[in-house]
């Protein structure tokens, strides 16, 4: 607690600036102290009521608190400089409105109910699930929703639009990770795209979904994309549990099956493997540590938010429309059945494993995976590559 000690020693010489305030506050904030963050944000907003960094984490600070009427008292008192400035107050307004909306006693209702629900398989049942398919040569997709889908899950005409500058610009955010610019977020064939992923849904075998404690982490900071996108995703998929067919599963199957060893059970059970990434080797590491014959290896541009990460596939073209139509014409050319397709494709991959079911084969959407079992940390949760590397 130095740092405190430092800060709180300027702020009593400069009471006048924010700045010392605000830092003061964050450094309160993740020791834990909500009331002491929230007091020293109070006097950072009434050093400088216009700086928007300071009313930004000032807001979150109390929406996280549950405290709504304080954020959205922080919101009325501001007076934008800049359209810019608009444009953000705007999102953070609509934000507090959201959780007003759905506060996170109903977030996580839904996330109970999910998880609570006959319907929802642990890993050894998915893996089960996914080995059977295989055997009987029965289709099976494993589609898993995270934010990215949920901005696309959010419909910013909801509500009379109420939400829609907020959504709308989580839908930016989350083009400029998969592509690299927001240039898709009006474009026709783009936003047509939208019925085909939701139709992808309930025709799943299993879907993977945001679970409690992301919830609880979501909404303790008020974050401005997770809060409606992880929110949505359940919203969406709760209405499922009362029709038959989909079963569901947490958002991080994905990891919790590489971890249990079932997924290299399942590439070491005999049948083909096929493979959507954006890893050129990939396939061929798959191959010698496993000894599995690959029935095909579609590769894929890279997530341009991870490319420093990942590196350049070397790739002509963007995912999309270009390396999509490719995968999706290879993937129409036949029978995949017992065929057991690992896809690491983003929101466009819950197409092809739509459309690998639909032509016979056992597709499992296994993200961030591929990326860790070619060394490349490009989740938080991936620091650690030991557990991973083939």
């Amino acid at each position: 607690m130095e740092a405190a000690a430092i800060l709180t020693q300027l702020c009593r010489l400069f009471a006048h600036l924010p700045y010392g305030w605000r830092e003061l506050a964050v450094l309160r904030q993740r020791a834990g102290d909500a009331e002491g963050a929230a007091r020293d944000f109070a006097r950072a907003l009434a050093a400088d009521p216009g700086d928007l960094h300071t009313l930004m984490q000032s807001v979150r600070h109390s929406a996280g608190m549950g405290r709504l009427d304080e954020a959205q008292a922080c919101l009325s008192a501001f007076v934008p400089r800049t359209p810019g400035q608009v444009r953000r107050a705007e999102r953070l307004e609509q934000l507090v409105a959201y959780m007003r909306r759905h506060p996170e006693t109903e977030a996580m209702l839904l996330a109970m109910a999910i998880r609570t629900s006959p319907r929802h398989l642990g890993i050894a049942a998915v893996e089960a699930r996914i080995a059977a398919a295989l055997e009987e040569r029965r289709p099976f997709s494993l589609i898993r929703l995270g934010d990215g889908e949920g901005a696309w899950i959010s419909d910013p005409d909801e509500e009379g639009g109420r939400f829609r500058s907020l959504y709308r610009n989580n839908r930016k955010r989350i083009l400029r990770t998969w592509f690299g610019n927001d240039d898709l977020i009006d474009r026709a064939d783009f936003l047509a795209l939208r019925d085909r992923f939701l139709a992808t849904i309930p025709t799943a075998s299993v879907v993977g979904v945001t679970y409690p404690e992301r919830i609880r982490h979501e909404y303790g900071i008020a974050s401005l994309d997770g809060v409606p996108s992880c929110t949505n995703v359940l919203r969406h998929v709760s209405p499922l549990l009362h029709r038959e067919g989909v079963s569901v599963c947490t958002h991080d199957i994905h990891l919790d099956l590489h971890l249990s060893g079932a997924l290299q059970r399942l590439m070491t059970s005999g049948h083909p493997v096929g493979l959507i990434s954006c890893h050129p080797q990939l396939a061929g590491a798959i191959s010698r540590r496993f000894g599995t014959r690959i029935a095909a290896a579609l590769l894929i541009p890279e997530e341009k938010r991870f490319a420093p990460i990942i590196g350049a596939t070397g790739m002509q073209g963007a995912h999309y429309p270009e390396a999509f139509g490719h995968v999706m014409a290879r993937l129409r050319q036949r029978d995949w059945s017992g065929i057991f397709w690992l896809v690491a494709a983003g929101y466009l991959g819950k197409l092809y494993c739509h459309e690998i079911a639909a032509r016979g084969g056992v597709a499992v959407d296994i993200g961030s995976i591929a990326d860790a079992w070619s060394g490349k940390a490009t989740r938080p949760g991936l620091s650690n590559l030991d557990p991973y590397r083939l």
